[in-house]
């Protein structure tokens, strides 16, 4: 199978910058074209009344510092491979299996964080629910051990 169509998730964790660059150094290899998706939880936007920032201007900032950091993200790692930038808003993986299959991509690539016991299983495992629920191959970079 050829991969001409790599989707790399992305947000500013070390374990997901990790991914960026195997991502892309292995979009270059193929010579293919990158998405790199950015996801906007807007359940994380809960502004602070108290200080004039409310819920709406909160997510809104989100959604354009995420805009920013993956401009700033193929500046720094795509070594010219074509990207395409992605910043929608919703639940992350949803919006990720989603944008994958929108823009018919052929592999996605996330970062895990490494979560385990109760830890994991309160928060769950965004990169793991890809994995399960995807219709492409996932390609899952992990955490280096000193993080």
């Amino acid at each position: 199978m050829k991969y001409d169509r790599i989707l790399i998730v992305a947000d500013d964790s070390p374990p997901s910058l990790k991914a960026v660059q195997y991502g892309y150094d292995l979009a270059a290899q193929l010579h293919a074209k990158v998405g790199l998706i950015g996801v906007t939880d807007q359940a994380l936007a809960e502004g602070n009344v108290d200080a004039g920032v409310f819920p709406d201007q909160a997510a809104h900032l989100l959604k354009k510092h995420m805009e920013e950091f993956l401009h700033q993200v193929v500046r720094d790692y795509s070594n010219g491979v074509e990207t395409e930038i992605f910043a929608p808003e919703g639940e992350v993986k949803a919006t990720v299996l989603q944008m994958a299959k929108v823009w018919d991509a052929q592999l996605i690539v996330a970062g895990t964080h490494g979560r385990k016991g109760l830890n994991r299983l309160l928060m769950g495992s965004m990169a793991e629910g890809i994995l399960r629920d995807s219709h492409v191959p996932v390609f899952i970079v992990p955490i280096d051990k000193e993080h």
